[in-house]
């Protein structure tokens, strides 16, 4: 018995090591398995984009909530009014509208910090700013309902309106006058010429609106022995370029 048991010990000791050896790559099999599955196993927490549906779905609205920018209405205090906050990330602050009946226009979309909820920021009449719900029909069942009035842009009077058009031609018919051709200014050229067979030619201006701050400059000029004859230049007042438009007056930059 005590034989045996020597013999026994070094037999299992011997299995041990001709097993590691003659399969050495079983611990890494093990290893590689186990980072196998970790790389293989979806990530749950992950996070991704949304679907391009939603995506678009989410700037098509965000496109029609901007259409209300600069769109006046009227508060109106009634039973259940509309509820303005004072931000956009704490909706437990609304905002005290000062008068029974008061005026406001939309600024802006803008969304609160976790970008879940979309508000029109909107100045009153008053200087105060506030908040507005922006998702869902909120605008619109309100304007319905009578707690908001869609009203028209606050305009100037007819008498203003027509003053400011008038200013803003003369604008116009000046940028004309001073633009410069070959032989100096547009008015220039028109004088030198009355100064050599005065008192011809004798000229007047003329500007049309043709939209946007963009006018149509009319010179109408008669001659002492040419047929009366006139230059147009269309004149852009946001960018103030000017462009000749017919052939009589390109032959001034010539």
């Amino acid at each position: 018995m005590n034989v045996r048991l020597p013999i026994l010990i070094i037999f299992f000791i011997f299995l041990h090591f001709f097993f590691i050896q003659t399969h050495p790559c079983h611990g890494q099999h093990f290893s590689l398995l186990a980072k196998n599955e970790e790389s293989i196993s979806p990530k749950e927490d992950s996070i991704q984009g949304p679907p391009p549906g939603i995506e678009e779905y989410e700037k098509e609205k965000i496109a029609k909530m901007k259409r209300n920018i600069g769109r006046r209405l009227m508060f109106v205090r009634a039973n259940n009014p509309a509820e303005f906050y004072e931000s956009p990330d704490d909706l437990e602050r609304t905002l005290k509208v000062k008068r029974e009946k008061e005026g406001l226009i939309i600024m802006e979309v803008v969304q609160n910090q976790l970008g879940t909820m979309n508000f029109y920021k909107v100045k009153f009449d008053t200087g105060q700013v506030g908040y507005l719900s922006a998702d869902a029909n909120y605008l619109e069942l309100k304007i319905k309902e009578g707690k908001l009035i869609s009203v028209p842009k606050r305009g100037s009077s007819r008498k203003t309106s027509v003053s400011q058009s008038r200013g803003l031609a003369s604008q116009a018919v000046e940028l004309v006058k001073n633009h410069p051709t070959p032989a100096g200014s547009v008015e220039k050229r028109m004088r030198d010429e009355k100064a050599k067979s005065f008192p011809f030619p004798t000229w007047r201006y003329e500007a049309k609106e043709i939209g946007g701050k963009k006018f149509r400059v009319s010179q109408y000029v008669e001659g002492r022995s040419a047929p009366p004859f006139v230059r147009t230049w269309t004149v852009d007042l946001s960018t103030r370029e000017i462009k000749p438009e017919n052939l009589a007056a390109k032959e001034m930059y010539r």
